[in-house]
């Protein structure tokens, strides 16, 4: 029954989104396509030093990447400088905490992205990094440098680690609009201090006016796409949901002949997580099944298509054990909730 339901699906999303035979650059373009697995990740949020059990409870989950995130601090989206942290910092944002999560994480088998991120200190009413914008060249060349040393300093990082893979930005969507020469020279520049296989996590509905996607390996998204006005959507509804983000996505991969990497997706354990993914402040009931059928959905449509090269779930928590009571959680773990039995079972745990 499992089967004869996933090929009528991936029929019907290979019909809606033409990513059929008539396109066969799909495998071509992935680096990573004479592999047999996708990548199988989760955002991994480190607060203390890794615990060994944090690691098995991963490998027995089925993941087999994880994405760890450093950031660089600025302000507010209006003010061009970023304060680069490696120390008074959670142990997992510190160079010395980043540096032994992967090279642990490597001894067990699991890969690593480095994902590094702009936090915005300071909360303005309808802005985000996303927003981060100047009005003149000054202030923008003054972010460019700082942006600059902050980006080199873990790519140097991510090369002398072996991290799997580096990202050169989160996010940053007027900025990677408006700036598009710095971005090319940039990534030149990480080409020469980084050997492996780079990416950059566009917001959902950012990701088309992107102009560097030749640029880098993967065409990364952070997929938090509306799928739905319900609050109790089925799978099949939220199946249905994924239908123009699908032929969106598909029209990306051909046109930049890159294949697609969620570098991040995730829905909150409440009642219509599915309607706005990306809002952490909604309040709203806490719902773990209508997470799990979220997640349920979004593998269906794409966990079996050539062009999809994997996804990095937000978030794991190392902190969290399986024992923990989290029935009233409405954040964004899949940790002992149904959602985690979903995507280990779309990760291939025990196999």
């Amino acid at each position: 029954m499992r089967l004869t339901t996933k090929c009528l699906l991936c029929a019907t999303i290979i019909s809606l989104a033409g990513c059929g035979d008539d396109n066969p650059v799909r495998h071509e373009a992935n680096p990573f396509a004479d592999q047999p697995a996708k990548i199988a990740g989760v955002s991994l949020d480190v607060s203390n030093q890794l615990a060994e059990v944090a690691l098995d409870e991963l490998d027995a989950a089925g993941v087999r990447w994880i994405a760890v995130t450093p950031f660089g601090w600025q302000s507010r989206f209006d003010d061009p400088d970023i304060r680069l942290r490696t120390t008074r910092v959670r142990w997992g944002e510190t160079d010395a905490g980043l540096t032994e999560t992967i090279t642990r994480a490597r001894a067990r088998g699991i890969r690593t992205l480095l994902k590094p991120h702009i936090w915005l200190t300071q909360d303005v009413p309808g802005q985000w990094r996303g927003t981060i914008g100047f009005d003149t060249d000054t202030e923008w060349e003054t972010w460019e440098a700082d942006y600059r040393t902050f980006i080199l300093h873990y790519a140097l990082l991510a090369e002398q680690q072996q991290a799997d893979m580096f990202s050169i930005g989160v996010e940053l969507g007027r900025a990677t609009r408006e700036r598009p020469a710095f971005w090319s020279t940039l990534i030149g520049e990480i080409r020469q201090i980084y050997s492996g296989p780079l990416t950059y996590g566009a917001n959902w509905d950012d990701a088309v006016h992107v102009g560097f996607w030749d640029q880098v390996d993967f065409i990364g998204i952070h997929a938090y796409f509306p799928l739905t006005h319900r609050t109790d959507a089925s799978v099949d509804e939220l199946i249905r949901g994924w239908r123009p983000h699908v032929r969106l996505i598909d029209r990306l991969c051909a046109t930049w002949d890159r294949p697609i990497l969620f570098t991040e997706i995730g829905y909150r354990s409440i009642a219509g997580g599915a309607v706005e993914p990306w809002n952490f402040d909604v309040q709203a009931a806490v719902d773990v099944q209508e997470q799990a059928d979220a997640y349920e959905a979004m593998f269906r449509v794409f966990w079996e298509q050539d062009w999809f090269a994997g996804l990095f779930i937000w978030e794991w928590d190392a902190d969290v054990r399986p024992g923990d009571d989290l029935g009233d959680d409405d954040d964004y773990l899949p940790q002992t909730k149904p959602a985690q039995r979903v995507m280990s079972r779309w990760f291939g745990a025990g196999r």
